[in-house]
């Protein structure tokens, strides 16, 4: 797995497959332990089920994100104000010399299929979606989207624009202006 980080609550654990098609989220299980004796400094002591990481989280869902020749940016994630709602990315590798494009800018590098998801972080269900066509998006450490309150900005670095989408409480992304 690639563990990317926690929830900015710190109830969920945000994971990726190692092939990165699959997004898994873990839950922190808390350990009871408790030691009869006067010396608790002795490991041995310590459960074998404290000893593993499934003693400390339990996994909640995996979920297939990515499919085909499209893999989940490792580097990027994002989660709503309320804690509810993640937003994760999958996008195809950049072709350095794509074909020119109307209102695309030359020489930039392009990217066939860029996905964001909208996903709710306590049962994996993806609640919304947005996907951007031959565009190129700075997704690695969050570079290229910001998120202010419940708005989500996007730069597009091939057309010169700027997406600014709005994240509804019922799961759902908005376009605000372009």
């Amino acid at each position: 797995y690639h563990f990317r980080k926690f929830s900015n609550d710190g109830q969920f654990l945000i994971c990726f497959s190692r092939n990165c098609q699959n997004l898994i989220v873990y839950r922190h299980s808390c350990l009871s332990y408790c030691s009869k004796g006067i010396n608790c400094d002795n490991q041995d002591e310590f459960p074998i089920k404290g000893q593993k990481f499934e003693g400390h989280f339990s996994q909640l869902y995996s979920l297939n994100l990515a499919c085909g020749s499209e893999l989940i940016c490792k580097d990027f994630f994002l989660v709503t104000d309320c804690n509810c709602y993640g937003i994760f990315a999958t996008a195809t590798t950049p072709d350095s010399d794509p074909p020119a494009r109307r209102g695309a800018i030359p020489n930039i590098p392009s990217m066939e299929k860029v996905t964001l998801y909208l996903v709710r972080l306590a049962d994996g269900t993806i609640m919304d979606e947005r996907k951007f066509h031959n565009d190129f998006i700075h997704l690695a450490h969050n570079a290229g989207i910001f998120m202010y309150d419940d708005f989500v900005s996007i730069l597009s670095v091939r057309y010169q624009s700027i997406h600014v989408l709005q994240i509804r409480k019922a799961g759902m992304f908005v376009d605000v202006q372009t």
